[in-house]
């Protein structure tokens, strides 16, 4: 009877990891690189409106256009706004996430109403930023042998410059990471109906 208990929470465990896994599509069969976040990092300059450049896929950005990501704080939680055009309706999606600043470059991120407590592991490290025109977010997970990684590429403008992007690329070697992996996203004909 205790084999089977062990089993039954076990295969619970692992459900719950993949439906976490899933969410990006980069598994590695290997640990999570160690990454530096940004030491000294400035939670208001930060703040303001992003646009998704590039990442490694991501379930919930698939088939999504014109991306965008709004930093709000309000006390200590963060509000991420996450809006785009869907490819084939053209339809505007909005989605909102809730965030904890858990120490310089480290966040916490809540994909449900509530604001994730302080106690909770960083999932959304910024390993770069000059604030003005490019952020890089890592996230990694691990699963036994198997890690799940997500890139993703903000920056300031719709259409950044070539340097902009070079200090991107720069910032994922510095850290060891793929940047073959990331896909570029659509930020052209963002009208909507």
């Amino acid at each position: 009877m205790a084999r089977d208990s062990k089993c039954w929470v076990s295969l619970l465990v692992m459900i719950g990891c993949f439906s976490t896994i899933t969410h990006a599509q980069v598994l590695v069969r290997s640990s999570c690189p160690n990454v530096t976040v940004v030491p000294d990092f400035n939670l208001d300059q930060y703040l303001g409106k992003w646009f998704a450049n590039r990442n490694y896929y991501v379930r919930s950005q698939a088939g999504v256009d014109c991306i965008t990501v709004e930093y709000t704080q309000s006390g200590e939680e963060i509000a991420f706004k996450h809006e785009g055009i869907e490819q084939v309706t053209r339809r505007k999606t909005t989605s909102i996430e809730r965030a904890r600043l858990i120490q310089p470059g480290k966040l916490v991120v809540s994909y449900t109403d509530k604001l994730p407590a302080k106690s909770a592991n960083a999932n959304y490290l910024v390993i770069g930023t000059d604030y003005k025109s490019y952020s890089v977010v890592w996230n990694c997970y691990e699963l036994g042998p198997i890690s799940s990684r997500i890139a993703w590429v903000l920056t300031r403008e719709q259409q950044p410059s070539i340097s902009t992007i070079d200090k991107v690329y720069a910032v994922l070697k510095r850290n060891g990471l793929d940047s073959g992996k990331l896909r570029l996203v659509n930020q052209k004909n963002c009208t909507r109906r």
